[in-house]
């Protein structure tokens, strides 16, 4: 009975940290996409010069997105070679220590471009177009997101076997389902990666149209070109 009530108030307390950390980032967002359209009024200004085209991000931004871009990739391929081999009864706890390793990592590196933003400064809007509005709220979506996927693997792990498996180092403990107060955290962490994949293909359908289409050249903020 005791262990019921501790693990319902874990499970709240858990609950609460991510219900509070989705609303900090999203008002965040919010406000700053409002000051944006804010600008956009007072300014009435849908041109750009090619000099604030071609302002760049600091090195280490570009570095930790190019980073973050890999360890995604590595990311989602290996929760889903662990969804397949739970399926098969043949998941390790190699595969899961990988998979929360290279997930933290990624929670890691987007705190800190997240302070990098802050500090280093970042590039002006391309435009005020309803279009680079967009933009920008694709880019506070993705933070979004990585948070609350990051939140999501935690609290999957922390309520379901994975967690005690991986502490103790014994894979008898990785659950074949995940059932009980690890249900909702799964599902979600499921749902959001999802939408992640979504938001990064209109994330780089935008890079492709900038580099391709409008040939404006907005993709070198982010290379390493001529960076000291």
């Amino acid at each position: 009975m005791v262990n019921n009530v501790i693990e319902a108030w874990y499970w709240i307390f858990l609950l609460a940290a991510l219900v509070g950390v989705g609303v900090y980032y999203s008002l965040y967002s919010i406000r700053n996409l409002w000051a944006a359209l804010k600008e956009q009024r007072e300014e009435g200004q849908d041109t750009v010069s090619d000099e604030v085209i071609m302002t760049p991000y600091s090195r280490r931004i570009v570095i930790i997105h190019w980073l973050t871009v890999a360890l995604l990739v590595v990311v989602w391929y290996l929760g889903d070679s662990l969804a397949g081999a739970r399926g098969e009864k043949s998941a390790t706890l190699a595969g899961y220590y990988a998979h929360v390793l290279a997930g933290g990592a990624v929670l890691v590196l987007t705190l800190l471009r997240w302070t990098f933003r802050n500090v280093d400064g970042v590039p002006p809007p391309a435009g005020n177009s309803l279009v680079d509005m967009m933009a920008r709220g694709v880019h506070y979506g993705l933070y979004i997101l990585l948070v609350l996927l990051s939140a999501t693997g935690l609290m999957t792990a922390l309520t379901s076997g994975v967690g005690p498996a991986l502490l103790k180092a014994n894979a008898s403990l990785l659950p074949e389902k995940y059932t009980g107060p690890a249900t909702v955290p799964h599902i979600a962490h499921e749902i959001l990666m999802d939408v992640l994949i979504v938001v990064v293909i209109v994330h780089v359908l935008g890079a492709i149209t900038h580099q391709f289409i409008l040939k404006d050249g907005l993709m070198g903020r982010m290379s390493l070109r001529g960076k000291s």
